[in-house]
């Protein structure tokens, strides 16, 4: 199946399950998993505001989505991430990077001048 196609039918399934719950639309992407087997990546994008999916809500879309993909003839699994807009970010690795690399810097510095 195209990306097209299965991106068409998430958004069914997904509008159908999850309207309720604040989704906004999909977004559909080929993969590998952490076997690195090939896998579908999908990612229902909530409204802002629209609070955490209830466990049920998502095992149930998740459940007619592979359903739905599979009856079309796709073998691969989809993989459903639920993005929530409000979702805070803790931290960015880079920023750590670049500070730690800032220290060992001035550990250096301070080595050389000793």
């Amino acid at each position: 199946m195209t990306v097209d196609e299965i991106t068409t039918i998430a958004d069914e399934i997904l509008t159908r399950h999850l309207a309720a719950s604040g989704y906004e639309r999909v977004e559909g992407r080929p993969g590998c998993d952490q076997s690195d087997e090939p896998s579908l990546f999908v990612v229902a994008h909530m409204k802002p505001g629209s609070g955490v999916t209830e466990g049920q809500e998502s095992n149930a879309a998740n459940a007619a989505l592979w359903l739905a993909l599979r009856e079309k003839g796709e073998e691969h699994f989809p993989c459903l991430d639920v993005d929530y807009p409000d979702d805070e970010i803790f931290g960015d690795d880079d920023d750590d990077d670049r500070e730690m690399d800032d220290r060992e810097m001035d550990d250096r510095d301070s080595e050389v001048n000793a």
